[in-house]
């Protein structure tokens, strides 16, 4: 073909095809002139690009039953209607405080590695104070709330990663390790054999804690609401003005100054005003807004803590202590999971990026003992005859001691002492 006819082949392509672009699209699509003028097929288009953006209005009832039934559909299960519930609820304020209650309680630890029970420094240092680390052990731990996660690891060397990231959950389909290509395809990735930069997390079910704690939070929203309007109608007493005249420009020009008098207790009024004030008789909007947000935010701390006392203040010590063995129970847990998420998971895939860890060592929690208690622990120890070591006080209670009271120094023999 000459380079003439490959001209207007060039031309008569470009002129045939039409570009969508915008904030919407991110990129440039490319449509052929047919579609261009199909209503139906650009309307699809502009739609399933929307679709894609996150969705930020508040969610109901009738979205968390929806996100349900596609998370639990047997064709193919789709994750990110519900990531978007998820999003949503975790604006309220209670939900964020006790999910991170129970989060930090866990991964506030100083995970080490050890070997036979020891500490070993040198391994050690591949994650102490590390940020794609500590990162790591938070996203594993918010699976118990969002549900199953891949963690990816998005940037490493040889023995030395750099940076670990959490994908998009919307692109997971459920239980099957299979990442989809778009979360509105039907094609996706198999991802079930990959175990080095990919470390699968779940802490809980598949679908998470949340799917539970939605509809708590959603009631919640209503009766904050409800309690909002109930304090706009009823909350500021209603001024009543009844004018003598019918003159309209009275009636406007006293309008206006009902409005001006805002918090003023007072206001200036033609001859023939009356005004009265209707107050609020409504005295039960606290029993009934305020009380159903208590017993909603119980619900939540007795579902996220298995427990409501470390959150609300309790009615005697000894509940107290037993609420706090409780959320004991809860956390221990959770460490349990996250050192076999570690273990099985995370160190096996340091060692094929390069890592030289040996196969005998494992990560653990160091075991750190609060002086308050471990002094009463001595205290008996040393009352039944036993001798504590020197470099023991000192790291326990981070105190420089010169001498024991154990020791004793021989006294010298005098040089002028008489021979029996």
């Amino acid at each position: 073909m000459s380079s003439k006819n490959k001209n207007i082949a060039y031309a008569q392509k470009r002129v045939n095809k039409v570009s969508l672009s915008g904030n919407a699209i991110g990129k440039k699509i490319d449509m052929s002139k047919v579609d261009a003028n199909d209503i139906t097929k650009i309307t699809n288009l502009m739609v399933d690009v929307i679709r894609r953006q996150r969705r930020l209005w508040r969610k109901e009832i009738n979205d968390w039953q929806a996100a349900r039934y596609a998370y639990y559909q047997s064709d193919i299960p789709r994750f990110f209607p519900m990531q978007e519930v998820y999003d949503d609820i975790m604006l309220d304020g209670h939900l964020t405080a006790v999910t991170e209650d129970r989060t930090l309680r866990t991964i506030n630890e100083d995970y080490i590695f050890s070997i036979d029970g020891i500490k070993d420094d040198k391994l050690t240092a591949f994650i102490e104070d590390q940020e794609w680390f500590d990162y790591t052990l938070e996203e594993a731990h918010k699976t118990t709330y969002k549900g199953e996660a891949l963690l990816w690891v998005k940037e490493f060397e040889k023995g030395q990663i750099k940076e670990v990231e959490v994908i998009d959950r919307g692109l997971l389909v459920p239980g099957q390790k299979i990442l989809l290509y778009d979360i509105n395809g039907n094609k996706g990735l198999d991802v079930s054999e990959v175990n080095d930069i990919l470390l699968y997390a779940k802490f809980y079910s598949n679908i998470g804690i949340l799917e539970k704690a939605a509809v708590y939070t959603i009631l919640k929203r209503h009766s904050w609401g409800s309690w909002d309007e109930f304090e706009e109608l009823f909350g500021v007493p209603i001024r009543i003005a009844k004018v003598a005249s019918q003159s309209e420009t009275v009636k406007n020009e006293v309008a206006g100054w009902l409005e001006e008098m805002g918090s003023a207790p007072y206001g200036v009024f033609p001859i023939g005003t009356e005004i009265d004030i209707k107050e609020n008789s409504k005295a039960d909007a606290f029993q009934v807004f305020y009380m159903k947000i208590q017993a909603l935010d119980k619900e939540l701390s007795k579902l996220i803590l298995h427990q409501t006392m470390t959150t609300e203040n309790g009615a005697s010590k000894a509940q107290g202590t037993v609420h706090e063995n409780t959320l004991e129970e809860v956390i221990k847990s959770d460490k349990k999971k996250m050192l076999s998420f570690l273990n099985k998971r995370l160190v096996p895939a340091m060692r094929k990026l390069g890592y030289a860890i040996p196969e005998n060592a494992k990560i653990t929690i160091e075991k750190t003992k609060d002086p308050g208690k471990q002094i009463k622990i001595d205290s008996q120890l040393m009352s039944n005859g036993y001798i504590l070591k020197q470099q023991y006080v000192e790291e326990v209670y981070g105190v420089e001691i010169e001498r024991m009271p154990s020791e004793q120094t021989s006294p010298e023999k005098p040089t002028n002492a008489k021979k029996p």
